[in-house]
């Protein structure tokens, strides 16, 4: 009765312990590439409402094919998904490869979900202007073929984000003339 005793406060105490973890303080600290990649995700934009930035990415998103999620404008928020193939040539052939030496099957990357987040803040009016921040991030979640996730990615590309502001500036420029 006493080793029960024991055993039970002993396990009480590791789980008390394991709750009392703190996050390292490495966690929460900006990195270098941290102030390049914001910079990367967003522009400002002024003399524009946020209904027509918030229209415009719309288009925009759904002309590179993303199917829009969801949308909340009150918090100018906006997410667009689309699904592909994540199957690569050398992940199949390493598979083949360990089957055929008899190591079993192995799992390999089989579907993706390419997400994107789009988010405006309004900014203090500077010189009467309407000012926007507007940002969006895009990643890739990555399933294999036995439906788990084998990946989540933030996409760092910068000309998948040059092209995305490229054609919102053009889309918002015409939007100011109309």
């Amino acid at each position: 009765m006493i080793t029960l005793k024991v055993i039970v406060a002993f396990a009480l105490a590791l789980f008390l312990a394991g709750c009392a973890s703190t996050i390292p303080k490495e966690a929460l600290m900006m990195t270098p590439s941290s102030l390049e990649n914001r910079t990367m995700q967003s522009r400002i934009y002024d003399e524009l409402t946020e209904e027509q930035i918030l229209s415009a990415s719309v288009a925009i998103l759904q002309d590179f094919g993303f199917t829009i999620s969801e949308t909340e404008t009150d918090l100018g928020l906006v997410v667009g998904e689309k699904d592909r193939s994540a199957i690569e040539a050398g992940q199949v052939a390493v598979a083949l490869l360990i089957a055929v030496l008899g190591g079993g099957a192995t799992p390999i990357d089989d579907k993706q979900k390419i997400r994107a987040s789009l988010v405006t803040t309004p900014l203090p009016r500077l010189r009467g202007k309407n000012s926007y921040f507007v940002r969006i991030i895009f990643q890739r979640i990555v399933w294999n073929n036995h439906g788990q996730v084998s990946k989540i990615l933030g996409i760092k590309e910068p000309t998948v984000y040059a092209e995305f502001f490229d054609h919102l500036e053009k889309a918002l420029f015409l939007e100011k003339q109309t």
